[in-house]
Formats: C-alpha cells, sequence, structure tokens
C-alpha cells in the first residue's frame, strides 16, 4: 500500500493546468490508454465538475454494485478533498476507526481507493474523477495515470499554443 506522503504526493503531482467541460472526453481517452480494453470493460467511470457528475460510463462487464461504490466514493473525496486511497493511508486501512472517527456510514461513503480530486492549479478542487471495477490500489492508480497524462496532453498543447502566438518559426 501506498504511504500518506506518497499519495499525497500524486495528488500535488496530477494538478492539471485548467479542467472544464471541453475536457471530459480527453479524460475519457486517458483512461481508455491507460489501461486494457478488456479491463475497461471492467470498470465505471464517474467525472464531476464542480459537485455536477458530467460523466458516466459503465463498462459492459459492470453491475450495480459498482454504481454503489462510485457513490461512497464520489461521497469521501467530496467530503475531505483527497482521494480515497489517502484517507486509506491515513487511517492504515483501518476502515472501523475511519467510520467510528468520521461519524460517517459505511453504506454512504468509503476509503477504499478509486475516487480521485481533479485539482488545478492556483483553484485548488474543481471535480473528481471515481473509478471502480478493479482493485481499489488499481482503480486510484488508473484515476492518477489518466490524470497525469491528461496533464502531459495540456501541457504540450499549452507550449505549441504559446509557441504560435510568439509567432515562433517553424
Amino acid at each position: 500500500m501506498l504511504s500518506e506522503s506518497e499519495v499525497l504526493s500524486q495528488e500535488i503531482e496530477s494538478t492539471l493546468p485548467y479542467f472544464n467541460l471541453s475536457l471530459v472526453d480527453k479524460l475519457v481517452n486517458e483512461i481508455k490508454k491507460s489501461t486494457s480494453s478488456e479491463n475497461f470493460e471492467n470498470i465505471c467511470i464517474l467525472i464531476s465538475l464542480n459537485r455536477r457528475k458530467v460523466y458516466f460510463r459503465s463498462g459492459k462487464n459492470t453491475s450495480s454494485e459498482n454504481n454503489m461504490w462510485i457513490n461512497k466514493k464520489l461521497n469521501t473525496v467530496e467530503a475531505f478533498d483527497h482521494s480515497t486511497f489517502y484517507k486509506k493511508a491515513v487511517y492504515a486501512g483501518n476502515e472501523a476507526k475511519f467510520y467510528q472517527d468520521t461519524g460517517f456510514s459505511p453504506k454512504e461513503f468509503t476509503i477504499g481507493g478509486g475516487g480521485f480530486p481533479i485539482f488545478v492549479k492556483d483553484v485548488g478542487i474543481v471535480g473528481s474523477l471515481i473509478i471502480s471495477g478493479l482493485t481499489d490500489f488499481e482503480d486510484h492508480q488508473l484515476a492518477y495515470d489518466s490524470l497525469i497524462s491528461l496533464k502531459k496532453e495540456l501541457w504540450f498543447i499549452n507550449i505549441i499554443k504559446h509557441l504560435i502566438s510568439t509567432g515562433f518559426p517553424y
């Protein structure tokens, strides 16, 4: 299991330069590229922006149980502005202690990995990427990897735009 500081570093590293509705499809494409086609059909994906659910997809091998986990993970991310795996690290995987300390219900919250905040530089948390269907570590890692891939793509796009706007010779 990742340590508290390792997960916190991932959250910081995955901070995007910006995020809006026009980037939702790009994020979904990064998820597709970051996993196998078989695993893509084993997961549910929820993307929220400003606490508004803007994208949901159920893979053909998922069930209503995945939807239940999606909602629990979303609730946890929105309550703490951290990934669910971060909360798991904070509580060393002790779910009973998490529920005791927070007073939250296990029917509505979880520290199982796969809930990841979407941070924007100089803004803070603007949304959530929630994945359910693999192991909690794999759900978490897929969310992280996808956000890092999107960040790299946005960085490249911004460099090209800057070069074009400054008249950089081709």
